[in-house]
């Protein structure tokens, strides 16, 4: 595939219809100055090759629709209709109204060719040129961190072990062999295991238990099955299935991690280390976060650094629940190497305190840390915690909880629908980008 010019000129048809039709908004306005920007355009036209190869979308078309997308938490197969219904948007997305808008499996699988390092460098452009036209001087910085959900069901061992036999009785189906099925059957356990919840029987969990290790039983004949399935496949070495059959043997490693999980379930085991809570999305963890409403979300964890314009300068995804403290001086070095210069004064709540980070920090000359202490207060600290600024850098802190909602609630970051790590880094990339174009455009 090769590079197409990126800005089309109008039409013929176009020229003969109102020009008040095409005119956009103060925001898409200078949302689409700002994706004129070469900076951002250069390293995706890297990608495509300028000569060979059939012309394919243009990088900012792309751009432009996927910040149509997550401004208005649209779906793919939506963004694509309103584009070719709307004048303006077409105008905005730089398409003549006889040019073909990209449909949603051309932006699908765009993401996967940018890949999530160049689509996670959006965000590092964007600050990088408002730092050189001096539209930010990042100087104040506040970090929290917050969940990122995974699209996935609520995580119980008779689902997973449902997930698990349904999957690899389809997988051995594509490749030709037909193993026993089981799904029907773990299908029923499932809906029995809904309905023994609601009993309030003094056997059942006895009853759940004894349920449990017969759907255990039926999941490993599955994957003995698949395996003799990948054996006679592997001896074949037909070229068309090697890939179909490596991933066949993911599967099956996969489910022999959540079938010895199921063991240990059974034998009484109550904390498993990286438990597995989604065949589709295994590196989705388990992370608590004290909340009242929701004691357990599953999914990854993302840290945000934010400055006073309200502009996000960087974030980070991690897999499970690390420890915020943990990840408070990464941070401020990562915003030292990239700006020259250490923050002015950093806010954070009392997960991110220590008393190490406190040195680290001093050592890197930053002049004030409003991070509040856990624990008894001694009197300097005490003085040191009532201090107008130290309450300053307080009430500035707040103002990223509602960036937060904001990102969840308006850019698609509270349902991500992607799976896996790599796409669920595109995903929030996107969030994260739309809304400091949006930011920007008010």
């Amino acid at each position: 595939m090769r590079r197409q010019k990126e800005h089309q000129q109008l039409s013929f048809g176009d020229g003969l219809i109102d020009p008040s039709l095409y005119q956009l908004d103060e925001e898409l306005t200078e949302v689409d100055r700002l994706l004129s920007t070469e900076e951002l355009i250069k390293p995706f036209e890297a990608v495509f090759d300028p000569v060979m190869g059939r012309p394919g979308t243009p990088v900012d078309v792309y751009l432009r629709m996927m910040y149509l997308k997550f401004r208005w938490r649209l779906s793919y197969e939506e963004v694509e209709r309103e584009v070719r219904e709307r004048i303006p948007w077409r105008h905005f997305c730089h398409l003549s109204l006889q040019e073909s808008v990209p449909d949603s499996t051309t932006l699908i699988k765009l993401n996967q060719r940018f890949g999530d390092a160049l689509i996670g460098d959006l965000n590092k452009k964007l600050v990088k040129h408002l730092v050189k036209t001096k539209a930010i001087t990042p100087r104040k910085i506040r970090i929290d961190s917050t969940t990122v959900e995974a699209h996935i069901s609520y995580p119980t061992d008779m689902g997973l072990i449902h997930q698990t036999v349904k999957t690899l009785t389809r997988s051995a189906a594509s490749l030709g062999h037909k193993i026993t099925n089981h799904v029907r059957a773990t299908k029923k356990a499932v809906a029995r295991l809904g309905a023994s919840l609601k009993s309030k029987s003094k056997g059942r969990k006895q009853q759940l238990h004894k349920t449990l290790r017969a759907v255990a039983k039926l999941a490993a004949e599955t994957v003995q099955q698949s395996r003799a399935v990948v054996d006679q496949l592997s001896n074949q070495c037909h070229p068309a299935t090697v890939q179909v059959v490596e991933r066949f043997k993911q599967q099956i490693a996969l489910a022999t991690q959540i079938l010895q999980q199921t063991e240990q379930k059974l034998g009484g085991r109550t904390s498993i280390p990286h438990r597995i809570v989604s065949f589709h999305d295994p590196e989705a963890a388990v992370i608590r976060k004290g909340k009242l409403g929701k004691p357990n979300e599953f999914g990854r964890t993302l840290q945000i650094v934010q400055d006073d314009s309200g502009i996000i300068l960087d974030m980070e995804l991690h897999q499970g629940n690390p420890s915020d403290k943990t990840l408070l001086v990464p941070l401020v070095k990562r915003f030292k190497k990239r700006f020259g210069h250490a923050p002015a004064a950093i806010a954070a709540d009392k997960g991110y305190y220590s008393a190490d980070n406190l040195i680290s920090l001093k050592h890197m000359k930053v002049p004030k840390v409003g991070i509040a202490k856990i624990g008894r207060l001694k009197p300097l600290e005490r003085r040191r915690q009532k201090s107008k600024w130290f309450k300053g850098l307080q009430r500035f802190r707040c103002g990223i909880e509602a960036t937060i909602s904001i990102l969840k609630r308006c850019f698609s970051l509270g349902d991500v629908l992607s799976r896996g790590s790599p796409h669920t880094k595109t995903w929030v990339a996107f969030s994260v980008f739309s809304y400091n174009l949006w930011k920007l455009a008010r």
